[in-house]
């Protein structure tokens, strides 16, 4: 599981990317470095990426900490569990194939909903779903954010950085749990990981300057375009395989 020169490279340049983006917004670390890691440097993925995911919502949620309403993220916390054990499960029964297709157009329909002229609010019951299918995709990919993001969208910027970022430290720690029984991840991936902490640092750095001059409406664009993005290439990549 050694990493070459120009993965290391490259890895490092994927994740300052999406640490940069993720501490703008709230998420969006895996929808940038995921695809790029799974052709350059697939060892990273899931395990080591869903390890630096928890690295940066701890230093994300360090600076939005005044903002977090844990009450009603403990919904979407207590969903990842059952999803997580599903992807789990999916990650060692279903093809790569299967489940990007399944990732992608779930997410192309949750965003075609967010166009309509439906108010998504961030209910017991909206964020309770929300983490039950981030749950599966966050462990089978390690792209968990869109389905929770989708929920928050309305929510100040703020607030929803602060929400996203509790979601992540107990969700991710969820999927490292389950991939852990699994025997899917373990000390190797986490020194992967550790290798990571120069473009954690910057890209959370950068984010910090930035996201004071980041709107409400810019967050709810960038996170619907996010999103699609991620469902197009996680269906592109089903098909083309």
């Amino acid at each position: 599981m050694d990493l070459t020169l120009f993965q290391l490279a490259t890895a490092l340049g994927a994740v300052f990317m999406g640490a940069l983006l993720q501490g703008m917004i709230g998420f969006g670390l895996a929808i940038v470095s995921a695809p790029i890691l799974y052709v350059v440097a697939p060892s990273l993925v899931p395990g080591s990426l869903i390890m630096v995911g928890l690295m940066i919502a701890l230093l994300t949620l360090r600076k939005y900490w005044g903002s977090l309403q844990l009450t009603e993220m403990k919904y979407a916390i207590v969903g990842r569990i059952p999803g997580s054990l599903v992807g789990a499960y999916l990650l060692a029964a279903a093809s790569h194939n299967q489940m990007s297709l399944l990732m992608g157009g779930t997410l192309l329909m949750a965003v075609a909903v967010s166009l309509c002229p439906v108010n998504i609010q961030a209910t017991r019951s909206s964020l309770l779903a929300a983490g039950v299918v981030s749950g599966i995709t966050g462990t089978t990919s390690s792209i968990g954010g869109p389905p929770i993001a989708l929920v928050m969208q309305n929510e100040t910027g703020d607030r929803m950085r602060a929400g996203m970022s509790v979601y992540f430290v107990c969700s991710n720690i969820i999927s490292l749990a389950f991939l852990a029984a699994a025997d899917m991840f373990g000390w190797a991936h986490i020194k992967q990981a550790l290798l990571m902490i120069p473009a954690i640092l910057l890209g959370s750095w950068l984010a910090s300057k930035l996201a004071v001059y980041v709107s409400q409406q810019v967050v709810r664009l960038t996170v619907l375009a996010a999103c699609s993005l991620a469902g197009f290439t996680a269906i592109a990549g089903a098909l083309s395989g």
